[in-house]
């Protein structure tokens, strides 16, 4: 009898600069939303290649001017329709020589093209990822190491939850919808071989929180750094709390999650939170999981379908409303 799959997540590794050591390989997709700046000041540093979906650029182009650096700090690709792109900021990235490319299809959304567009260029984008710095890195920062164009390629979007609900529902069904998730039950081996060779995981990083779909079968979530209220914030102690000894500028993420069920009813499993729970039936329009709070290292999560998994950034990483 084949092995339960097993998925592990690891959602702060991007964030964990102090650490020194490059996280797994990972691209940028800027969404035409407001640009949680905080979270992409981290993010930038090790990011292979940033795409902006159409109108996102007009987002990106607005954070370089007000810094500044409009002429200095670029994506690597601009893709759409380009009917939300200014014309201007089109033609200010074309005389810079960034790749914007004209993708018309009545049946996809920007954010559709532009997460095609980075999985079809994956080897691309892995196998350049030693050479000089991309335009949207300064040499400072272009601290990226040589992967192999087998490795997965993890896609973090920076978009908001916030603002018209239809809008926040139509990312998260896209994130739903785009996630690689294993059809058929396997063991834990084949499943992460599965992910090396094919699509890496998507992160959806907006205002607050950093979501992603967890895979049916048993999830690993990896949660150091958090600020958990059963451990005094002026504890020195760092065992019990992932090295993080009560600094606020050391926290990864507060300890608020939640886990919804997005297509019928569930059953989930947990391990790791405050109120954990065994085969509990949760479902949209009956009990729905939010505002448990984090209590371990690692956590776990077992369904026997995909559900989305939401926890809060620290407060660092929030953005800040203007």
């Amino acid at each position: 009898m084949a092995n339960p799959r097993i998925m592990t997540w690891d959602p702060t590794q991007f964030f964990r600069t102090e650490e020194g050591l490059p996280p797994s390989p990972y691209a940028l997709l800027i969404l035409n939303h407001p640009i949680n700046e905080r979270a992409y000041d981290v993010l930038r540093k090790h990011a292979l290649t940033t795409v902006c979906a159409d109108g996102g650029a007009n987002h990106f182009y607005e954070m370089m001017k007000a810094r500044g650096r409009e002429d200095v700090d670029h994506p690597t690709t601009i893709i759409g329709d380009l009917d939300s792109i200014h014309p201007h900021i089109k033609s200010h990235y074309q005389s810079h020589g960034v790749n914007v490319i004209y993708h018309h299809d009545d049946y996809s959304t920007d954010f559709t093209k532009a997460l095609r567009y980075i999985r079809a260029n994956t080897s691309e984008i892995l196998s350049s990822s030693a050479a000089s710095s991309t335009p949207d890195h300064d040499q400072a920062n272009n601290t990226h190491q040589q992967y192999n164009q087998d490795d997965s390629l993890s896609i973090l979007i920076l978009g908001g939850l916030g603002g018209r609900v239809d809008q926040a529902f139509s990312q998260i069904h896209h994130l739903y919808s785009n996630s690689t998730i294993p059809s058929s039950p396997s063991s834990s081996s084949s499943t992460e071989e599965g992910r090396k060779r094919g699509e890496g995981a998507l992160y959806l990083v907006s205002e607050e929180s950093i979501t992603f779909i967890l895979h049916p079968g048993k999830n690993v979530i990896r949660t150091p750094g958090v600020k958990r209220g059963d451990i005094p914030s002026s504890s020195s102690s760092s065992s019990d709390s992932g090295g993080i000894k009560g600094r606020e500028e050391e926290y990864l993420l507060e300890e608020n999650v939640g886990i919804i069920p997005l297509s019928g009813m569930e059953r989930i499993t947990t391990k790791g939170f405050q109120w954990d729970v065994e085969s509990w039936e949760t479902e949209i329009g009956g009990q729905i999981s939010t505002s448990n709070h984090i209590r371990a290292e690692e956590v776990e999560v077992t369904a026997g379908g995909a559900v989305l998994f939401t926890v809060e950034l620290a407060g660092r990483f929030k953005r800040i409303s203007s």
